[in-house]
């Protein structure tokens, strides 16, 4: 009868052997070992740790390998380029053996071996190669004894670390570095990493490729992964506008997003101006110059698309701000279908796009979406049937299939100047990236009621207050009778982070706010914020609307110059909803807060 462990230790049996665990790695003389005791094995780019590796990729303290309650894990250190197990990202991972630890171009093999207790450990088979990317040779300081290494410091020589004429801006980008990875893996959306960006110049030119050799000098290598970094920082969070503003001591990192400023970090001085250069050579742009206004624009490469930025630099006090606008079409909506119009809207604003001449009117504020659902109404056009010319400033996003024309004053190019040169284009639809001046207004309108559908945008509160807004430039009342068909009031409102925004009672107050547009309210949501919407409570945005249509009522009251009041009795039996009323129905759907919706919108 076979006798239990405890048994056999009882009976004056030999203890059990325990289990040894050892760091295995490639190295010309072939595999060595490290053998794991209790203590913690440090393994990083200090001279410090136990086990030191040469790679410009690892932290000066990457992870740490220890014994914890089910055996050997090992514990990343909030390293710049992260951690991985078996090619998965790790803060803390449980080993098992044959398990490789992935720190940047380094790969090691965790294995078992057994021992006596309080014997020392037997030599044991180094395993398998490890198969790996880019493979590099690792090269001990001396030779290792198997039964010796427990506590030994290794070095694991690789290529040599990449210099720079300017030690101090190395360093100060690998802090950055550090921060700005923390920031990205706390971040949703992470279909990508930062060495798949390629980099293409004004001229086209592919200058930094995809997964690059990172062994530039002169500080280059760093402040390319800076710019990366931030750029992918951008991505996962959807922001619009880049900011990079000088003060005093540093350089303030801040982004746009859902509408809202967001600040992500201080750079020094020396890491910021070399960051402002860079972002010039990539724009075609002078860095010699620093004291005057200068544009330019990039392309960046991701995997499944390419996206545009535009560069302003303008003087400040302390040297020259940096704008990058992002123009990433994944973050803007194609089709009226993903703007979550209400339904009828929806049918109706399809309706009007499908006729053959009058005007549809876009107005709000600016970064209100006016433009990106106009670009959504144009899409639904068939344009290998129609002609269709569209006149911006500038022009964002490129349409397929569609003539596209760029403002430009200095070559007197104007919305009204254009607009009567692409008359004699033939044109079946138009769109005019703005109404400015009572001449645009006038040519748009006689266009719409001459056999042409004509999309614009125009600077008013709401829909209303747009017919007023084209009396004022003295349009003919008649001609804005005859030529509007659609005015849609637009803003964007933030939506509450579904990872932290919790529910509340509303007050007696907002209760009777609400009741204007809905009923029964029992709870409304509110925001939090956590680290998946950097600690704003709100992730991405939503539109709201004001949808105005021109009945033959309206008509009526538009050619008599009625008032305000006039014009709301005349739409009291149409589908119209303020965009209040569409704000706070938001509200009670747990989509956005109240003072959201009355930030944006006002009250009346």
């Amino acid at each position: 009868m076979s006798q239990t462990p405890d048994q056999q230790t009882q009976a004056g049996a030999s203890p059990p052997p325990t289990q040894r665990g050892f760091i295995t790695f490639d190295t010309p003389q072939g595999r060595r070992r490290f053998g794991l005791t209790d203590q913690p094995t440090t393994i990083g780019r200090s001279s410090k740790n136990l086990v030191v590796i040469d790679d410009h990729l690892a932290s000066r303290f990457h992870c740490v390998v220890e014994r914890g309650d089910s055996g050997f894990q090992v514990r990343d250190l909030q390293s710049r380029n992260g951690t991985k197990v078996n090619g998965q990202f790790i803060d803390l991972a449980i080993l098992k053996p044959g398990d490789a630890i992935e720190i940047g171009d380094t790969v090691m093999r965790f294995l078992l071996g057994s021992a006596p207790l309080n014997q020392p450990a037997a030599p044991a088979d180094a395993g398998p190669a490890v198969p790996r990317k880019r493979t590099k040779q690792v090269t001990d300081a001396k030779p290792i004894d198997l039964d010796s290494t427990a506590g030994e410091t290794i070095v694991a020589e690789l290529k040599p670390l990449r210099t720079s004429a300017d030690p101090s801006i190395i360093k100060a980008a690998a802090e950055d570095e550090t921060t700005l990875r923390m920031l990205a893996r706390s971040l949703p959306n992470q279909s990508f990493e930062e060495t798949d960006i390629g980099m293409i110049n004004a001229r086209g030119q592919t200058v930094h490729a995809a997964d690059p050799d990172t062994t530039g000098k002169d500080g280059t290598a760093e402040i390319v992964t800076l710019l990366r970094l931030l750029l992918l920082v951008c991505f996962r969070t959807r922001a619009s506008d880049l900011h990079i503003e000088p003060h005093v001591d540093n350089y303030e990192v801040r982004i746009r997003v859902d509408g809202m400023m967001v600040k992500v970090m201080n750079l020094t001085n020396a890491a910021g101006q070399k960051l402002l250069s860079l972002v010039k050579v990539l724009g075609d742009i002078d860095i010699a110059q620093r004291a005057i206004v200068q544009e330019g624009h990039f392309t960046t490469v991701v995997p499944g698309r390419r996206v545009d930025y535009r560069i302003s630099y303008t003087p400040a006090m302390q040297g020259q701000k940096l704008v990058i606008r992002v123009l990433d079409l994944a973050n803007a909506p194609c089709y009226l279908r993903d703007l979550n119009m209400p339904g009828w809207m929806y049918a109706e604003a399809r309706r009007i796009v499908g006729q053959d001449s009058g005007m549809i009117l876009m107005c709000g504020p600016t970064g209100s979406g006016k433009t990106t659902t106009l670009y959504a109404m144009i899409r639904e056009i068939n344009v290998r049937q129609r002609n269709v010319i569209t006149i911006e400033d500038p022009v964002e996003y490129r349409i397929e299939g569609v003539t596209q024309m760029p403002v430009n004053p200095d070559k007197g190019n104007s919305f009204a100047g254009l607009l009567r040169s692409v008359l004699r284009q033939d044109p079946d639809v138009i769109l005019v990236g703005e109404i400015r001046d009572a001449e645009t207004a006038r040519i748009a309108m006689q266009a719409a009621i001459t056999g042409h559908l004509v999309f614009s945008t125009i600077h008013a509160q709401n829909a209303i207050g747009t017919i007023f807004r084209l009396l004022d430039l003295d349009v003919d009342t008649y001609l804005v009778a005859s030529a509007l068909n659609l005015i849609v009031a637009q803003r964007l409102v933030r939506k509450l982070c579904p990872h932290c925004k919790v529910p509340r009672k509303p007050s007696p107050t907002e209760l009777m706010r609400l009741n204007r547009a809905v009923t029964d309210v029992p709870i409304v949501q509110q925001a939090v914020g956590c680290n998946k919407c950097l600690e704003t409570g709100y992730h991405n945005r939503t539109a709201i609307y004001e949808t105005l249509l021109t009945t033959e009522e309206l008509r009526d009251v538009i050619l008599s110059s009625g008032t305000i009041q006039h014009i709301r009795k005349a739409i009291a039996n149409t589908m119209f909803s303020s965009l209040l009323d569409s704000g706070y129905k938001l509200v009670a759907e747990g989509v956005t807060p109240i003072e959201e919706v009355e930030r944006v919108v006002g009250m009346d």
